[in-house]
This record gives C-alpha cells, sequence and structure tokens, in this order.
C-alpha cells in the first residue's frame, strides 16, 4: 500500500504566526518524517479510526484488524475468512462484493448482519477497497461502521409511529361513534320537536303565543344546524359514504362563511383510496382550513387535490397574513397534526410561510398499491 499516495503528497500545512524560524523548519522536518513513516502513519490511522478496519487477500481470509469486538479475541479473527462472521442472508452479497473489488479495483458499499457470541445481531455498514501493488489488486481494505444504534433509532420510530397510527385510529373511531350518536339521538329528538311546533303553529294560526312559538322555532332550528355541525366536524358521513373529495367539499362550504373566496380544484383518477388514507387526508385540509379561518385573516384560499400515478398532492393556499413557523407557541399542535399524520403515510408536509406573505401547505403521499 502506497502511503504517501493514499494521504496525498499535496497537503498544506499553516503555521501558527507565533515562533522562531527554527521552531517552524523543526516542525516541517517532523511533518515530513511522519509522512515517510508509511508504518507508523497506517498504525496512527487504525488506533485513532472509530472504524473496524480490516485487510482481506485474495482468498477471503482476514489478515489484518485494527480491532474486534461482540465477544471476538484477535486470534478468532485474524486467518478465518471474512465471510464466515456473517448471517446466511448477508454472505452471499458480501462474497459478490469482494468478488468484484478484487476483479474491477472499484470501491463497493454493502450492509451486512453479524451475529454476536452472545447470539444477538449486529449491523454494519461496509465499504470495501482494492489494495495494489504493482497495478495488481492483491487484497480489500474493509472500512466496518456499526449501524447498530441507528438501526435501533430506526426501530424505535417504528414503533412509535405505529402506536400514534393506532391512537389516531381509535380517535377516529370514537369520533364516528359520537357522531353517530348525535345523528340518531339528539339530531333526530330536535328534528321532532321543530316538527312539532311547525305543525302546532300551521294549526292555530291565531295563537296568542306565535311570538314565543316562533322563537322557541328559531332556536330548535339553530340546535339543529349546530348539531350537522358538529356531526360534520367529528366524522362527516360524506367521507364514508361519498369519498374525500365531497367531504373536502363540505368543509369547503363551511369555510366559506369565514373566508369570502374558497375554492377546491381536485383530480382523482382511478379506484377510492383506502379509508385510513382518506381519514388523513381529510384531516390534513381540515386542519389547515381552521388555521386559515382561525389565524389567516384571508380574503381567498385554494385547496388542490391531485391524483397522479402512484402519488397523490395536498395543497392549500391562503393569501392572509402569514406567520414565522419558527415561532409557533407550544400549545398549538395543529401543524404537528398535519406533520405526524402526513410522516404516518409516507410523506413529509412543506410549509411556506412568512408574516405578511400569506401561507401554503403542501403534501406528497405516496398512494398504495
Amino acid at each position: 500500500m502506497a502511503y504517501d499516495d493514499a494521504m496525498g503528497n499535496d497537503l498544506a500545512f499553516t503555521s501558527p504566526a507565533s515562533g522562531s524560524a527554527s521552531d517552524l523548519d523543526q516542525d516541517q522536518a517532523d511533518m515530513a518524517a511522519i509522512l515517510a513513516d508509511g508504518a507508523g502513519l497506517w498504525a496512527s490511522v487504525c488506533s485513532t479510526s472509530a472504524e473496524y478496519i480490516a485487510i482481506v487477500d485474495r482468498a477471503g481470509v482476514i489478515r489484518f484488524s485494527n480491532r474486534v469486538d461482540d465477544g471476538f479475541t484477535i486470534d478468532q479473527v485474524i486467518g478465518h475468512e471474512f465471510t464466515q462472521f456473517t448471517m446466511p442472508e448477508s454472505t452471499a452479497a458480501l462474497r459478490e462484493a469482494l468478488a468484484e473489488v478484487l476483479a474491477t479495483g472499484q470501491e463497493r458499499t454493502l450492509e451486512t448482519t453479524v451475529r454476536r457470541l452472545n447470539g444477538e445481531l449486529n449491523y454494519f455498514s461496509l465499504r470495501i477497497g482494492p489494495i495494489t501493488r504493482a497495478g495488481r489488486t492483491v487484497a480489500v481494505l474493509a472500512c466496518c461502521t456499526s449501524i447498530l444504534p441507528l438501526r435501533n433509532t430506526e426501530e424505535r420510530l417504528r414503533h412509535e409511529r405505529h402506536v400514534l397510527g393506532q391512537l389516531l385510529e381509535v380517535q377516529e373511531r370514537e369520533r364516528q361513534v359520537v357522531s353517530y350518536e348525535i345523528h340518531d339521538g339528539v339530531a333526530q329528538y330536535i328534528a321532532g320537536a321543530l316538527m312539532h311546533l311547525e305543525a302546532f303553529t300551521h294549526a292555530n294560526p291565531g295563537c296568542a303565543a306565535a311570538p314565543e312559538l316562533h322563537e322557541a322555532m328559531r332556536l330548535v332550528r339553530m340546535a339543529s344546524h349546530e348539531s350537522r355541525r358538529l356531526i360534520g366536524g367529528l366524522r362527516p358521513p360524506a367521507l364514508d359514504e361519498l369519498g374525500i373529495a365531497e367531504a373536502i367539499e363540505a368543509l369547503v362550504t363551511e369555510a366559506r362563511a369565514d373566508v369570502p373566496a374558497v375554492e377546491f380544484t381536485h383530480s382523482l383518477p382511478g379506484p377510492r383510496l383506502p379509508p385510513q388514507m382518506e381519514t388523513a387526508i381529510f384531516r390534513i385540509v381540515q386542519e389547515s382550513l381552521t388555521n386559515v379561518r382561525k389565524h389567516a385573516r384571508a380574503a381567498s384560499v385554494r385547496v388542490d387535490l391531485t391524483r397522479s400515478g402512484d402519488s397523490l398532492r395536498i395543497s392549500v393556499h391562503d393569501d392572509g397574513r402569514g406567520f414565522d413557523p419558527r415561532q409557533v407557541p407550544a400549545d398549538r399542535f395543529g401543524l404537528e397534526g398535519i406533520r405526524q399524520r402526513a410522516r404516518l403515510f409516507g410523506g413529509e408536509p412543506r410549509i411556506v410561510a412568512a408574516p405578511g406573505t400569506g401561507t401554503t401547505i403542501e403534501v406528497s403521499l405516496p398512494v398504495p398499491k
């Protein structure tokens, strides 16, 4: 191995501003000696590096290792085949990578799984490169980094998202039950009361209590409207019966009570989306419109829902007063709810906002096949 080639001959070092000329000359001489001492430099790299460094000959046998772990001793590693430490599902890929580096002289990267002596698994990211002599690849250099902490973090994130998904699903079922209870219970009683009052009014046109009856009828109508609003906010029937476009149309109609111009366009070719995904889309749009109505003071809003191939795009844009996303109060969870719902389905929201420039919320979700 040519250490001067590996390290580079054109390294430039900045000398300290202070110090005598003789000191600087000595520093330069020491540095030249260090760079010329390939063996010493190699030993320093191996002892300092956080990676596991191994040299594997053309037969696939480990000839050098800077350190060992997972319960192995150096004697259990040196002189043994590199692939014997990997799990069967990783062995074929590792052998193929070694053969390719030896044949082509090109670097390869891959991940492997190793079983520790205590039976537990460890995961490594490998970068394999050629070691050449006289133009011939005589061995390979394998730099291995444990990715077990990363795997554990990913597993925790998957578990947390799974739990979050279950909690949201339970919440949606509870919303659905409550909306059905209101629809089949309170709303029916209110409708019945209104019918009786109207019938009494028609049967007694000259009743002395007519003003009170009309006021009672007005209040009952308001209660009926409020029950419908509650049902729509909890779980609109259109979402289950007609689909996501009709459900969002209901949200848009409701938003027009606070925003002068609300436009909704959609292009959803193909079959209906999975129910859980339609629910997530509905909640993302619902929360976006709620934020506009409460905070934006917008004159217009545009909602767009487009499905193209295996991707679905949600966009909600308003011309309101905007905000600084970095200064959202901690007690407001609307944007975080949008983020978490999007991430559950493999998306990541893009929130573009600044004071005085309006707000755009965009979410792209992969459509399950």
